[in-house]
């Protein structure tokens, strides 16, 4: 019996943190449509600042708690004002904006705290144990349990009985006829942002004791926070709270009684729900689609004309300079062309998904770092190095493997298809860190050769050939894809797809084609990437790779056809040069180009290219 209580504290006290956390993102995404991801550096802010306050300043406990909160609130506050307005219920930028300050704000801490993580202890008048039979349970757990019931009931309170929270939950449902009553509803959703990101700064003080600082914890914070907010539902407290301590107990059971599985357990627990119940267990709010990529228009075909042989030539100019490089260039920079154009196959396959389509998936990472294992895992474990042969054995794999996550993650729509995929290559990540016979677990597959590819010797100068050929084979049925019915029909799911069921088709079923379609070349990417990189690591299947090829995308223009091998190269160019000159730098300057991109260059780099074209000067 005390076993089961002590089982049970542990994980009510558990997730009552997560409450503390996840509150906040629920009220700020439900209140203003904004998908804060940065919400987790905020946590991390909180949790530096009080630490800092409290170990090397020796401010009292409580004093340091609220000064973490504030600091976490202005920090907030700024980023509502200057960055995330304009922005309202505008996913995907919202996605790459606050991804790039999760870089920033992360990158920022290594600066400032260095890479040595904090430990946190509870403040002396909490410090304490109480005896349940054969086992003391720290009184801190406890405290934390009637800290955040208390914060629970004063939300509540402040949602239901009063005036402030009359407007939230009006605007929540229809933001433009609380506009029209001449309620100042722009300065509410600034106090909500504000109460939320104070609630994340005095989590972080508060689960310092439990979690410690260090400064690449902001994602996996955000990920549990969004699980809370996903099952819970958005728009009430009461929803985020029971999302909060159902997690809080699946994980700390499942890390009692199953530890090889515990890593599985929130997110099967989170898809499971999402497919049963999208706008959650107690959710007042279902989001609405995302909002579709940004000037998203691939031209029509045309006949051939003067315009179009200048097209021609275009694309045959940097394919014949690719083509003659290796005899021109040295190792370095063939390593760098290489990487190019894998990222290049891996961009043009995410374009498909979200440029053709209009799916914004935060997992395509999933069906690459797949790739990459299975090549990896041929290679190392059983010998096979003909490039081909293990080409036969990925595609029918990788398209079996996206046709099952397809027909899951394409049950639920806008929003919730992002949280989805990102659910789906977290769970792959958790299986490559514990399935340790098979992927080498933390330290990953390593000693992976370049496979023989028929017509030379493996090496460099092969491979890249290998590289490039693929490159051309991708860009070319993609191109074709595009310009075929099936891609017409894509384009018009992505334009407005109640029309095309209207028309008689069955998008979803065109929608699981694209999936697949997108997870093989994405597979076969990865499986290119594994010889490049002779090293398969579990993050190659997670989000931040998602980002990264997210970003190359948008920054180089998902509505024309080659903006994302432009947005390849430029990101790889960048890391080559940042990696050779000042390599601590690289995080933040990736985090600002994220920011930029949205701020400055919503239409990629192939609409400047475009428009400079078309400009009579």
């Amino acid at each position: 019996m005390e076993d089961i209580l002590r089982y049970l504290l542990s994980g009510l006290s558990y997730g009552m943190l997560l409450f503390l956390i996840a509150c906040g993102l629920s009220l700020i995404l439900g209140v203003m449509g904004i998908l804060n991801l940065a919400h987790g550096s905020l946590y991390m802010i909180g949790a530096y600042v009080g630490l800092s306050l409290v170990q090397q300043w020796e401010v009292p406990w409580l004093l340091a708690l609220l000064a973490a909160g504030a600091v976490a609130a202005l920090v907030g506050l700024i980023m509502e004002r200057l960055l995330l307005r304009r922005l309202h219920r505008s996913y995907n930028q919202q996605v790459l904006l606050t991804l790039g300050l999760v870089y920033i704000f992360g990158n920022a801490a290594l600066w400032i705290w260095g890479s040595f993580p904090l430990s946190g202890k509870p403040p002396a008048f909490l410090s304490g144990s109480i005896n349940l039979g054969r086992y003391d349970f720290p009184v801190y757990r406890l405290a934390l349990l009637v800290f955040g019931s208390a914060v629970a009931a004063g939300l509540v309170w402040l949602q239901n009985g009063t005036r402030a929270g009359a407007i939230v939950r009006a605007g929540m449902h229809d933001r433009d006829m609380v506009l029209a009553l001449g309620i100042n509803y722009p300065l509410v959703c600034s106090a909500v942002f504000l109460l939320g990101a104070f609630l994340a700064g005095l989590a972080g003080l508060i689960g310092a004791p439990l979690l410690g600082a260090n400064w690449n914890m902001a994602f996996p914070v955000l990920l549990s926070a969004m699980i809370v907010v996903v099952i819970g539902g958005l728009g009430r407290i009461e929803g985020t709270l029971l999302g909060a301590l159902l997690i809080g107990l699946f994980d700390t059971l499942g890390r009692i009684f199953f530890p090889d599985l515990a890593m599985f357990t929130i997110y099967a627990v989170f898809v499971a729900v999402l497919l049963w119940r999208p706008a959650g267990l107690l959710g007042r709010v279902a989001i609405e689609d995302a909002s579709p990529p940004v000037g998203l228009r691939i031209a029509p075909a045309t006949s051939r004309s003067k315009s179009a042989m200048r097209r021609y030539a275009f694309v045959a100019a940097p394919a014949i300079a690719l083509f003659l490089a290796p005899w021109f260039v040295s190792g370095h920079l063939l390593n760098m062309l290489t990487e190019i154009c894998i990222f290049g196959v891996f961009a043009l396959s995410h374009n498909v998904l979200f440029g053709q389509t209009g799916l914004f998936s935060l997992g395509h990472a999933a069906f690459f770092g797949m790739g990459a294992y299975l090549a990896g895992s041929l290679m190392v474990h059983q010998g096979v190095t003909n490039f081909w042969l293990m080409a036969w054995i990925l595609v029918p794999v990788i398209a079996a493997f996206a046709a099952l996550a397809g027909l899951v993650a394409l049950r639920t729509r806008g929003v919730y298809f992002l949280f989805v995929t990102l659910a789906i290559g977290e769970l792959l990540t958790s299986v490559a860190l514990k399935w340790v016979s098979v992927t080498g677990g933390s330290n990953g597959l390593y000693g992976i050769p370049y496979p023989d590819v028929g017509f030379a010797a493996p090496g460099a100068f092969s491979f890249y050939f290998l590289v490039l050929g693929i490159l051309g084979f991708t860009a070319f049925v993609l191109h074709r894809l595009s310009r075929s019915p099936l891609g017409m029909a894509l384009q018009g799911i992505r334009d407005n797809e109640r029309r095309m069921q209207h028309l008689g088709y069955d998008t979803q079923a065109v929608k699981l084609l694209a999936f697949v379609i997108a997870g093989v070349f994405a597979g076969i990417a990865g499986a290119l990437y594994a010889s490049y990189s002779t090293t398969v690591v579990p993050s190659y299947l997670g989000a931040m790779m998602s980002t990264l090829v997210m970003l190359m995308v948008i920054l180089g223009g998902a509505q024309h056809f080659h903006g994302p091998l432009l947005g390849a190269a430029l990101i790889i160019w960048l890391r080559f040069a940042v990696g050779s000159t000042v390599p601590a730098w690289w995080d933040m300057i990736l985090g600002t180009v994220f920011v930029l991109t949205v701020w400055w260059l919503p239409g990629g780099l192939a609409s400047l290219e475009s428009r400079f074209r078309r400009s009579p000067r």
